[in-house]
């Protein structure tokens, strides 16, 4: 495990440049024992204890391992997963400087425009919510924040975060390996659930938006985030003319070629919305009330209350 001032001598040897893989650094996780009295069995709802083996209920057994969680049907050991997970963080590894300031005005309008990001005090379930940086890139007053990271796939904290946000490298947060769509949590459990850009990578919007109205408490509040698959206007010629003989042009070449090599691009969601109706549909549908909502250049938020 890093230390404080491992990962910042680390940082400071390696000078960062634009098209570079990215050190990848665990999370400072929450051990398990501090909150294993709000998990349960996804599949059984029963009560977990956690044992020398794992997380155990009277029929089924999950893995632990570096204080996560693991409730996939994955297992922790097999070759399988192993190479799958290896896969992910090289990608993951190969995002780029690019997507971190194209991403951050997004987070930021989000963050203050919903005055979410600048609530205090409260028990937050980032379902979806990759490698945790929502904690910092997201909330205003992190240190208030009680915050779980649930997501089905091990993401480790990019240095770009870490650069950024330096609180992220000491921060401790809870780790869990789950599905949106069987949150491994009891009911009543949490203020907010958190999903920002990830309900349309999900297998079953429907069933996440009944778990999260299960384990948020009373008045709790949903928030949900993402993009809208609408086409950007098209340019005139005469845009397309200075952007090819701008300056930017050689480095918009290297993107490209770099995001082949390492294939960013690829998409993987699951839902593709025109607009945020069926979204609104279906938290009304689950008993949510809508707070507010807003779309904005290709992108929409929900705020919903239980």
């Amino acid at each position: 495990m890093y230390t404080l001032t491992d990962i910042y001598l680390d940082l400071i040897e390696k000078e960062k440049n634009i098209y570079e893989l990215a050190e990848l650094y665990p999370q400072n996780r929450k051990s398990i024992h501090e909150y294993i009295d709000l998990l349960q069995d996804p599949k059984t709802s029963e009560t977990v204890t956690l044992e020398e083996t794992g997380i155990v209920s009277s029929q089924n057994e999950y893995k632990v391992y570096d204080n996560i969680a693991d409730f996939t049907d994955k297992s922790a050991n097999s070759e399988q997963w192993a190479t799958l997970n290896k896969q992910f963080l090289n990608y993951h590894k190969s995002l780029s400087t690019y997507t971190l300031l194209n991403s951050m005005p997004i987070i930021n309008y989000l963050s203050l425009r919903s005055k979410i990001g600048l609530l205090k005090n409260i028990k937050v379930l980032d379902v979806g919510g990759g490698t945790g940086h929502s904690l910092c890139s997201f909330f205003q007053f992190p240190e208030t924040i009680e915050y779980f990271l649930l997501d089905p796939n091990l993401r480790l904290l990019h240095d770009q975060f870490i650069r950024l946000f330096p609180k992220l490298s000491y921060l401790k947060m809870a780790h869990i390996l789950a599905n949106a769509e069987e949150l491994p949590i009891k009911n009543n459990s949490f203020d907010m659930v958190l999903s920002i850009s990830s309900i349309d990578h999900l297998s079953d919007y429907k069933k996440f938006i009944a778990e999260a109205y299960r384990v948020l408490k009373t008045g709790g509040t949903l928030f949900v985030s993402s993009h809208l698959d609408q086409p950007i206007p098209s340019e005139s010629k005469t845009k397309l003319k200075s952007k090819i003989f701008s300056p930017s042009f050689w480095e918009r070449v290297a993107r490209y070629l770099y995001y082949r090599k390492h294939k960013v691009g690829s998409d993987d969601h699951t839902l593709h919305l025109k607009d945020e109706m069926p979204i609104e549909k279906e938290l009304i549908n689950a008993g949510f009330s809508i707070e507010e909502k807003e779309v904005f250049k290709r992108h929409f938020y929900f705020i919903a209350k239980k």
